[in-house]
């Protein structure tokens, strides 16, 4: 029960674990919410896809102001259709008390896991005292500083299974016409503007000493930048494009802005095995990826807001192909180390737990 077939990452997540439980040949109903509560968050924008047969939208989101309260869901639908196991994406538009009214009688059909997106104590608290057979959080900050405050009874839940990374084998590198003979620089996303001003204020210095071109796709909405070796795509692509354009591109830019709660990055994650080298601010996004004294690993960390530092590093990139081939190598490492199959088979470990 979540997101599906969206710009966000609950949607994403959804989409990564539950298309490769079909293909280790299990079944999956999903219950998503309707376009158009969900189209109200600005995370949320439905990609070029129609939805498979297996997906039912049936309840309304709330909204973060009127959270946990507010939103409506279709019980009846949910309640007669039969499942082994309920997985619950938690997110902060999720109407929790409105599920609230139905998760005695979804427990009687099956257990109900809960995946933990909630990066701040006061969004996980509506859901700290409802019945749940096991919460799954991405890595140790998620205990440390969500659910720890409600003592062992809800630590106790909690099982460690990272975000899947998505590994699409056989994807051919599509370059666009305007990046031919250029540095080709990528980003997609639907970020704030703000966000790309380290990325477009370091490039404006590097377009004297090389030929390049920022190619930027936006799900709506341009960018209000003007300069002429900018070039911007209104457009929501599948997750098999994207590997395709970020492929063809020569390095990739990800713009996050810092937050105080704890977050992972689900662009990096929909995007890391593609192998490009991937530039990154040093915020609380990629505080779990590794890299070593210099900020090189399996992406390239900057300081935030230093195109110092910022600049540095894509020439470093740009000149020295070693460098690049080896931030490739460990990017696809990670991957595979937690690929959408591994992760599958741990969810599906501990549903097998659930019902013995």
């Amino acid at each position: 029960m979540g997101r599906w077939n969206a710009t966000c990452g609950v949607s994403l997540h959804a989409e990564i674990l539950g298309r490769e439980l079909v293909k280790l040949g299990h079944k999956i109903i999903l219950f998503s919410p309707t376009l158009t509560s969900a189209n109200k968050d600005w995370h949320h924008r439905h990609v070029d896809i129609d939805d498979e047969a297996w997906v039912h939208r049936v309840y309304e989101e709330t909204d973060e102001y009127t959270y946990p309260f507010g939103g409506v869901v279709d019980t009846e639908a949910i309640l007669n259709e039969d499942y082994d196991i309920f997985v619950v994406e938690a997110y902060n538009r999720f109407p929790i008390n409105e599920f609230r009214k139905i998760s005695a009688e979804v427990r009687k059909k099956a257990p109900i896991v809960m995946v933990l997106h909630l990066g701040f104590i006061r969004d996980f608290e509506p859901l700290a005292d409802l019945r749940w057979d096991a919460i799954t959080v991405f890595d140790e900050r998620f205990i440390n500083e969500v659910l720890k405050p409600f003592g062992e009874a809800v630590v106790s839940k909690a099982t460690i299974i990272p975000y899947p990374y998505a590994v699409i084998e056989g994807v051919i590198a599509e370059r666009p016409p305007f990046a031919e003979g250029k540095l080709l620089f990528i980003t997609y996303g639907r970020q704030p503007p703000e966000e790309y001003i380290d990325y477009v204020r370091a490039l404006r210095k590097l377009q004297s000493k090389y030929d390049i071109v920022y190619w930027i796709i936006r799900s709506d909405g341009e960018l209000p930048f003007k300069d002429e070796w900018i070039h911007q795509s209104l457009m929501r692509p599948d997750i098999m494009h994207l590997h395709k354009y970020v492929k063809g591109a020569d390095i990739h830019l990800l713009p996050k802005g810092e937050t105080g709660g704890v977050v992972v990055s689900s662009t990096l994650n929909q995007i890391l095995y593609a192998g490009i080298p991937t530039v990154v601010p040093d915020t609380r996004y990629f505080e779990y990826i590794p890299v070593n004294e210099l900020g090189f690993g399996a992406v390239v960390k900057y300081r935030q807001g230093d195109t110092i530092d910022l600049n540095k590093k894509l020439i470093a990139l740009i000149e020295r192909k070693e460098l690049r081939d080896e931030v490739s190598r460990e990017a696809r490492a990670l991957a595979l180390k937690n690929s959408d199959e591994i992760i599958a088979k741990k969810y599906l470990e501990l549903f097998t737990k659930l019902l013995a």
